[in-house]
């Protein structure tokens, strides 16, 4: 994946992406955001630690919760409904998620424009 193709992936707001695309980059967006609570777990009560992780953790959600936006985004508009549905996506994170990796895609071409899963 070349690095345009990335940055469409992630922070890409525009086109449609597939559910197995939309799972895969959602589920590693979620391994992420486990990182620094596993560490904060691992420091086992070291207050300086856990304090570090906590705002690494607070950091990286600002970032994530973007791109997990602009998954949906894609998602939507695969399912052929309006990207301004994922302003709820911070609110229902997790269900929100699911719902979206179940519901196939529009056959064909959509007022959004052809599946294509890349930016072009």
């Amino acid at each position: 994946m070349g690095r345009q193709q990335f940055l469409w992936v992630f922070f890409g707001f525009s086109g449609r992406i597939s559910r197995q695309a939309f799972a895969l980059a959602g589920l590693l967006l979620y391994v992420i955001r486990l990182y620094p609570v596993y560490r904060m777990v691992a420091a086992e009560g070291d207050e300086a630690v856990i304090s570090h992780w906590a705002s690494v953790f607070v950091a990286m959600f600002a970032v994530l919760i973007v791109s997990h936006m602009a998954l949906a985004v894609k998602r939507l508009h695969d399912i052929d409904r309006s990207g301004w549905w994922s302003l709820l996506f911070p609110i229902g994170d997790i269900i929100a998620f699911i719902l979206l990796c179940i519901p196939p895609g529009t056959a064909g071409a959509n007022r959004y424009g052809q599946r294509t899963d890349s930016a072009n």
